[in-house]
């Protein structure tokens, strides 16, 4: 049985290479190049969830639940702000763009989560004078999901 982590020594990285074939070894292509995003100070969950599609029988009176369409949920990524960053000029150019970027999440332990999204957003978080200046960028994940790749 594995140990659990913590998200300590986590990495993002952004592409603008999209894989030839949406899975690891595709994503670990040569000619698919990660650029590191720095300053990364959370990384937000994220999983697919499903619709309800549900009927009740009016003999039994019982409601009954069937899975329907399913969405890949937004993932929030709070960051340090750098304008030197290349990953993070990377993903600011994204949120201005309606291409899917490559991802990569690689973790302490060497595991490594694959995905393309869409950036949504890269927007200032505010705050005052005992606040690091930092932004949000929020990616929604293309609705083949996440590639979860073993260290």
């Amino acid at each position: 049985m594995a140990t659990p982590i913590t998200f300590a020594g986590s990495t993002v990285s952004i592409s603008d290479d999209i894989p030839a074939t949406y899975n690891e070894a595709g994503f670990e292509a040569v000619g698919v190049v990660f650029t590191p995003i720095g300053e990364v100070t959370s990384i937000g969950g994220r999983g697919r969830t499903y619709n309800d599609v549900s009927y009740t029988n009016l003999a039994t009176r019982g409601t009954t639940h069937r899975k329907g369409s399913y969405d890949e949920s937004e993932l929030s990524i709070e960051i340090g702000v750098d304008r030197s960053n290349a990953g993070q000029v990377l993903l600011k150019a994204a949120s201005d763009s309606d291409a899917n970027h490559s991802f990569r999440i690689v973790y302490s332990n060497g595991e490594t989560d694959f995905f393309e999204a869409l950036t949504f957003s890269f927007a200032d978080a505010g705050g005052d004078s005992d606040t690091i200046r930092a932004v949000t960028a929020t990616l929604r994940v293309d609705s083949r999901g996440i590639i979860e790749a073993t260290a």
